[in-house]
């Protein structure tokens, strides 16, 4: 009987001793300054790089635009926009397929207005008439008074070379007091008669030539320059309507809301990682990101890029969106695929790595 509750005892004693023993490696543990990584899973997003869309806006029109991922910036905006009752098409490339690879500049699609081509076809009409009335009124008088007027007008050119050469020789001479101020005023004003003739005989030519005054042909003229720079202006609009994406990468259809066409650059590729308001302090002593694909058993690696400033509110918990750069071409990515990331930060205690993860401040 005696040894039976001896036994106990001891057994009691041992176990006691092993608890014991098994808090005092806990507390050294926590207190002995080792440092492992802190780190936090997140679910994430991948985009490419850059996207470029057209897509259909509001009151029937065209918008495209580029967008960095990278950056989250919008540029290369148009929005292609058209007159009411206008009737506007696109049209696609029939080369055009899912997942071909397109380069930067290419034409892959044409948005045709039905009111710019009347436009077109109108004005050009319009200049076509001002040109036949021009022609009409430049047909001119008898070939023989003509002849006159020309030559009249080249002989008034040939005197007024010859009293400016004149002018000019005795003005040096007027200036150095060589001849007096009468006889370089009788050149001067021979010099200004000289100018006179040339527009007369000029003038007269011009009558000659088109039998009209010559303010009604300079405004047949200016309506026909006000007819091609409206046809220029018109005809330019169309050829910004020969859509070309401004990157290169590999086309897909009906990517995002009333989209019609996109372009995607995959040499690289864009994580959205959320990440709790918690955590942000932490964030910015990132060492690693490591995500895994489905068919890999390698985890892929991402650099950090920035962190947006606005917070989002994710399934009731506030979130911020942290953006890392992953190198393309190594492995079989999709644009959209949600993968689970891990956030490798700095090394620390284990005593710091149970206040963080009770959300205690130090």
């Amino acid at each position: 009987m005696t040894l039976l509750h001896s036994g106990q005892f001891s057994m009691r004693l041992s176990r006691r001793n092993i608890l014991l023993i098994f808090l005092v490696v806990c507390l050294l543990m926590v207190f002995v300054p080792i440092r492992i990584p802190y780190s936090f899973e997140s679910v994430a997003k991948i985009l490419p790089v850059k996207e470029w869309h057209l897509k259909r806006g509001q009151d029937d029109s065209f918008i495209s635009e580029l967008n960095d991922n990278s950056t989250n910036v919008v540029s290369h905006m148009k929005n292609y926009k058209f007159e009411r009752g206008d009737i506007a098409e696109v049209y696609l490339d029939e080369a055009l397929d899912t997942g071909k690879y397109i380069k930067k500049g290419d034409t892959i699609a044409f948005i045709h207005s039905y009111y710019i081509e009347n436009e077109i076809t109108r004005l050009k009409n319009l200049k076509k008439v001002e040109e036949n009335a021009l022609r009409m009124n430049l047909s001119g008088e008898k070939q023989e008074l003509i002849e006159q007027a020309e030559n009249k007008y080249a002989f008034a050119q040939q005197q007024l070379d010859l009293e400016r050469k004149k002018y000019d020789r005795e003005k040096q001479l007027f200036r150095d007091s060589i001849i007096s101020t009468a006889d370089f005023e009788i050149t001067e004003n021979t010099y200004r008669l000289a100018k006179i003739n040339v527009d007369i005989a000029h003038s007269e030519l011009k009558s000659l030539r088109t039998g009209v005054k010559p303010e009604q042909i300079d405004y047949i003229k200016q309506q026909i320059e006000s007819y091609s720079n409206e046809i220029g202006k018109l005809e330019n609009q169309v050829e910004q309507y020969y859509i070309t994406p401004p990157i290169s990468g590999v086309l897909s259809f009906n990517k995002v809301v009333d989209g019609v066409v996109s372009v995607s650059d995959t040499t690289k590729y864009v994580l959205q990682i959320p990440v709790q308001v918690t955590n942000l302090k932490f964030i910015q002593s990132i060492s690693a990101i490591r995500f895994s694909l489905p068919g890999y058993d390698e985890r892929v690696s991402a650099s950090l890029l920035d962190i947006e400033e606005n917070v989002n509110v994710i399934p009731g918990e506030q979130m911020v969106i942290a953006r890392a750069l992953i190198s393309g071409g190594k492995y079989r990515i999709y644009p959209g695929m949600m993968v689970q990331c891990k956030v490798i930060c700095d090394k620390i205690t284990i005593l710091e790595y149970l206040k963080r993860g009770i959300q205690l401040n130090i």
